[in-house]
């Protein structure tokens, strides 16, 4: 048993110095079954005996040697390997391992822009004032309070004629006319070269409205200088007119022979003095 003993402590020292040397391995193994052949060959002399007639001291000597062995084996184990438990290895590895990884801090917001201040409405212009209207020009036949005219009737028009430019009224179924000149003028009356022209009234103030056919000459109005006469339907009467109600007409450029309007009357008053240079610049 002694032998046996050192066998198996030898070769737990081979394995531990040379783990990895497979020839002394092998040569310590053949070397146990050669002493363990050796130890079983009395037995082969001496037959066993029977487990009863065995004696006891045997089963506690064997018992011993087998406990002393073990104890030698886990005393030579213990000191040399030391066995790390997976548990720990694990335990280890799983912080670095299941440790989540830090988020990252939220960008501060960046703060909102302070909005633009609107800007100032650009105050209204102050309106012109409006200037002063031009004081009308009043003709010397009205610088009185008062003008005397006589109303006459043309063409469905009311005209008024200042006294101070009439020098005559006739009746035209008497006059003798000499038709002759401008397709503006009617004809002509009296002698040589005192001649008086009747102007056709209602083509040269009114173009736009006139109709031969609808004309109903009846009487003739003798202007200031008997060159020139004109032709109206009717001689309504004579009024007297307060130029402080006559609407003046200043646009001379469209109606040139309208002196002004005379709303009670709703007439039209005329610029005889306009009417006479127009006449004659038009007659040369």
């Amino acid at each position: 048993m002694a032998d046996q003993k050192k066998v198996v402590f030898e070769y737990l020292e081979a394995l531990l110095q040379d783990p990895q040397a497979d020839e002394e391995k092998a040569v310590a193994e053949d070397k146990m079954e050669t002493d363990a052949a050796t130890a079983v060959e009395p037995d082969a002399v001496n037959p066993p005996i029977a487990e009863d007639e065995q004696p006891a001291e045997d089963e506690s000597v064997v018992d011993e040697s087998v406990i002393a062995t073990e104890d030698e084996v886990i005393e030579v184990v213990q000191p040399t390997v030391e066995i790390t438990p997976a548990d720990s290895v694990i335990q280890e590895s799983e912080p670095s391992l299941l440790e989540p990884e830090p988020e990252p801090e939220p960008e501060p917001e960046p703060e909102p822009e302070p909005e633009p201040e609107p800007e100032p409405e650009p105050e209204p212009e102050p309106e012109p004032e409006p200037g002063l209207a031009p004081e009308p020009v009043i003709p010397k036949v009205a610088s009185g309070e008062e003008m005397n005219c006589i109303l006459l009737d043309m063409h469905g028009l009311k005209l008024a004629v200042p006294f101070d430019y009439v020098e005559g009224a006739l009746q035209l179924e008497s006059l003798s006319l000499r038709l002759d000149g401008p397709e503006w003028v009617l004809g002509r009356f009296g002698e040589e070269p005192a001649w008086t022209q009747v102007v056709d009234t209602a083509r040269w103030l009114i173009p736009e409205r006139y109709k031969p056919e609808y004309s109903k000459y009846a009487e003739v109005i003798i202007l200031k200088g008997r060159r020139w006469a004109i032709a109206c339907d009717e001689l309504v009467k004579s009024i007297r007119v307060d130029t402080r109600q006559i609407n003046w007409h200043q646009d001379k450029s469209h109606r040139s022979w309208l002196l002004g309007t005379y709303m009670p009357e709703r007439c039209a008053i005329l610029d005889i003095d306009q009417l006479l240079l127009e006449f004659e610049a038009c007659s040369v």
